[in-house]
């Protein structure tokens, strides 16, 4: 892949990022329409670097997973400004419908093994032991947060088991951009069921996560 092509898009990628982060830490906190141009720009990322990469068919595969992603990105937005508990649990289950999009599209590159099921219960005990910390505070949504951190997590180990087993450059952009995706939903936590949070992990969540995206959008272009 072109590299002048890579950093073109990173560059206008980070631009867009820097404005998104920027109105998310203001007092406003409204930042519907900076979102909806971040998660749009993942999708040309991985739409640009499928049709000058040699595998076109992968974002036929994944393309299902990024769609679950812009919507549940929406949805979040809408709900850090109208706090309505409905919009955020929408939002979670679109994102938990994103990741099994994501393994069970790189499964149809590569048969699932042993790493996907192991991560999937490490991350549901995780949050299991998380909710016991002092000042996390889950209520009701704790069955749901541990569901959602067992798919996250098999979205990491697939991407694990890509690196160990077919060791191409593709496959470690994917485990990278897993591996930020999961470090996003974990930052997740402290962000909306600690007791307080410092705005400086909602800028953390979000470049995570948004890099998590396009490294996943570019490992489509080798």
């Amino acid at each position: 892949m072109n590299i002048a092509l890579i950093l073109g898009m990173l560059l206008v990628y980070t631009a867009a990022q820097c404005l998104l982060i920027r109105k998310a830490c203001s007092p406003k906190k409204s930042y519907l329409a900076e979102k909806i141009l971040c998660s749009l720009l993942f999708v040309a990322v991985a739409a640009v670097s499928a049709r000058v990469g040699s595998r076109p068919e992968a974002f036929v595969h994944l393309a299902p997973a990024f769609g679950c992603c812009v919507v549940g990105d929406v949805l979040l937005a809408i709900y850090n400004r109208r706090r309505r508990l409905p919009w955020f649990v929408a939002g979670g289950v679109c994102f938990l419908a994103g990741h099994g999009l994501f393994v069970w599209g790189l499964c149809r590159l590569q048969p699932v093994s042993w790493p996907v099921p192991v991560a999937a219960v490490a991350g549901a005990l995780g949050v299991l032991a998380l909710s016991r910390l002092p000042g996390m505070r889950f209520g009701r949504l704790l069955p749901m947060a541990a569901i959602y951190a067992s798919f996250v997590s098999a979205f990491l180990g697939k991407g694990f088991q890509l690196a160990l087993g077919l060791g191409q450059p593709w496959c470690f952009l994917v485990l990278a951009g897993a591996a930020l995706f999961w470090v996003s939903d974990l930052l997740i936590l402290f962000l909306y069921f600690y007791r307080t949070s410092h705005p400086a992990v909602h800028a953390a969540n979000l470049a995570t996560y948004y890099y998590g995206m396009f490294l996943l959008g570019l490992s489509l272009g080798f």
